[in-house]
């Protein structure tokens, strides 16, 4: 495939760079109806760690005509963040550029870096373009002034937030009043005021005046943070043991998952300190001993070990010697996340500082490394392929064989029937707004469709709370287990696997299932979501854009699994089931 790519404008001020840019893909294969959409990667680089940032191309600036695909894109990026590590040592840098489109990508490419527009105040950074990329040089000392010169704007905000906060007390009377004339229904109530409670909504309008105000945020999420910062500060005296090692979780409640894998290759050296930590709470529901638990745990931990996106382990700054180690729940590198989704909805902002508190983070696979370094915004070198702990148990036969027995007498009805995981993702941005529309998948037209020699289990994400309506003359062979029953074993007595974009594909391509994908919104999907990879040409399976398509598919045992062992190559460097022992491995090291 052929490109050809230009900045068209690189402008540098103060600590900000703007880069615009163009380019085309040509090949002859490419047409409008063309799912791929181009991407453009910044790769910095100072030497002892990387960072790779998307630019932001909207699909408003995508063309697509017989043989060619054009784009632009235009952004903002803060060079002062870019790297986390070692952003206070003034590391000079380089800015390479890497593109990716259908099934082509390369790093650093050769392209023209000559911007038509080049404009640097040199203040704090220096570009020079060399050939095929950029040298940056920052100016080390003005940037620690400058630094300064904000702590002091920071210093005089608070005073002046500490003002008016005074000066909102005292308007307490008046908001008592407002509150009275907005129930009467003179003023609109503000969304965030729920309460059936009287006396309650009036005190949360205060409070909501007061916070407004004062520009302070008086909010009970807001306390919450407030109250670990200053748990951990008071805590951070305290030695860090050199062998402790603390579990923390907030999204499940017990030792499961990779969790439990990890831990029993740990759990008989009497030598270690291994502690637990779970706790699905938000912010505002955390208690006081939750919280000094909490803090408590990050002082004094050598390692702590995670499983999701955990908020409050980004809200303080741990200390050198403690080691964050990252065992992201879910395979692969499949929809975007993090700083990936920077310029799309939900996605991470470039100043936040989520997710670049890990200093090693686990994957499946070396490909999955570039994905991983990019969506957590840590180098490349953090990013380690050891593989996925829970997936050791795809390679125990003995494991497989007792599930199986465990689940046909539980249901015994299904023995003899060929049977169909139904696992969809959820659609919507948050659990807030997770939502299925259960009527695409009719239960009554696929068991009418495909007939009493299947049966089909339902398992809908943790987030959708709405369920399916099972007919009753069906219910001897549809069951939902959305509610119970691990997903992955569910794998073990299943013939054939429906999703549409969960990553419940990588697991399956390990037991070679038959996959069929129910992708009914792939382009709005790609849109608002979009995937690392190319989803038409790298997916293990027959795509089908409506019902009577997939249960066509069915029928026909339409399957396309000839995708299935390449898909898994991609993404699994080992197949061995010693993932687990890898990982300790690495706790080990990070203990040394």
């Amino acid at each position: 495939m052929e490109y050809k790519i230009k900045i068209k404008s690189l402008v540098v001020e103060k600590q900000t760079m703007t880069i615009d840019l163009s380019g085309e893909f040509i090949d002859e294969c490419i047409n409008p109806k063309y799912l791929s959409t181009p991407k453009v990667i910044l790769h910095f680089d100072n030497g002892k760690e990387d960072r790779r940032i998307p630019l932001v191309i909207r699909f408003a600036d995508i063309t697509y005509i017989d043989g060619k695909c054009m784009f632009s894109g235009v952004y903002n990026y803060r060079l002062d963040y870019l790297f986390w590590k070692t952003r206070g040592k003034g590391l000079p840098f380089t800015l390479y550029f890497n593109l990716s489109f259908a099934d082509f990508y390369e790093e650093k490419v050769p392209i023209d870096v000559t911007p038509d527009e080049f404009v640097q105040d040199k203040k704090f950074f220096v570009l020079k373009n060399c050939s095929d990329h950029f040298e940056i040089t920052s100016k080390i000392d003005k940037l620690k002034r400058s630094n300064r010169n904000m702590s002091l704007v920071l210093a005089f905000d608070s005073l002046i937030k500490i003002i008016t906060l005074i000066y909102s007390i005292a308007l307490i009377p008046f908001f008592f009043i407002e509150a009275l004339i907005t129930f009467t229904g003179a003023k609109n109530m503000p969304n965030k005021i729920e309460s059936e409670n009287k006396i309650a909504r009036v005190v949360s309008y205060i409070i909501y005046r007061i916070s407004k105000v004062s520009r302070e945020n008086l909010t009970m999420d807001g306390y919450k943070r407030s109250l670990i910062r200053r748990k951990y500060k008071h805590k951070r005296h305290k030695a860090v043991e050199p062998n402790k090692i603390t579990f923390f979780s907030a999204r499940r409640e017990e030792v499961s998952g990779n969790f439990e894998f990890v831990y029993n290759k740990l759990k008989d050296d009497k030598n270690l300190n291994i502690n637990f930590l779970f706790n699905t709470k938000s912010f505002r529901y955390m208690t006081r001993k939750e919280i000094n638990d909490f803090a408590e745990a990050c002082a004094t931990s050598k390692i702590i070990i995670l499983d999701e996106y955990t908020p409050q382990i980004h809200l303080i700054d741990l200390k050198p010697e403690t080691k964050i180690i990252q065992l992201w729940h879910a395979c692969g590198a499949f929809k975007t996340f993090g700083f990936t989704r920077i310029g799309k909805p939900k996605g991470s902002p470039q100043a936040t500082r989520m997710h670049r508190s890990y200093d090693y983070v686990t994957v499946s696979s070396d490909y999955c490394k570039k994905c991983h370094s990019e969506g957590f915004g840590i180098a490349t070198n953090n990013i380690v392929p050891t593989g996925i702990a829970r997936t050791d148990i795809f390679f125990d036969e003995e494991y497989k064989e007792n599930f199986k027995k465990k689940f046909y007498s539980e249901y015994p009805n299904f023995k003899d029937k060929k049977i169909i995981l139904f696992a969809p993702t959820f659609r919507g941005d948050i659990k807030q707004t997770a939502r299925y529309p259960m009527e695409l998948f009719d239960i009554n037209e696929v068991c009418e469709t495909l007939g009493d020699e299947y049966a089909i289990i339902i398992k809908h994400h943790p987030f959708i709370t709405e369920k399916h309506t099972i007919p009753e003359e069906f219910a001897d062979r549809v069951i939902d287990l959305s509610e119970s029953t691990e997903i992955n074993d569910l794998l073990f007595v299943s013939d054939i696997i429906i999703s549409d974009y969960s990553s419940l594909v990588f697991e399956a391509s390990l037991l070679n299932v038959p996959m069929l994908f129910y992708a009914y919104d792939l382009q709005a999907y790609i849109k608002s979501r979009d995937f690392y990879f190319d989803f038409k040409l790298y997916i293990p399976g027959k795509i089908c854009t409506s019902l009577y398509k997939l249960l066509q598919a069915i029928k026909e045992e339409d399957f396309e699994t000839e995708k299935i062992e390449r898909f898994r190559n991609m993404f699994f460097d080992d197949l061995d089931g010693n993932s687990s022992q890898r990982i300790a491995d690495l706790i080990y090291k990070c203990l040394e």
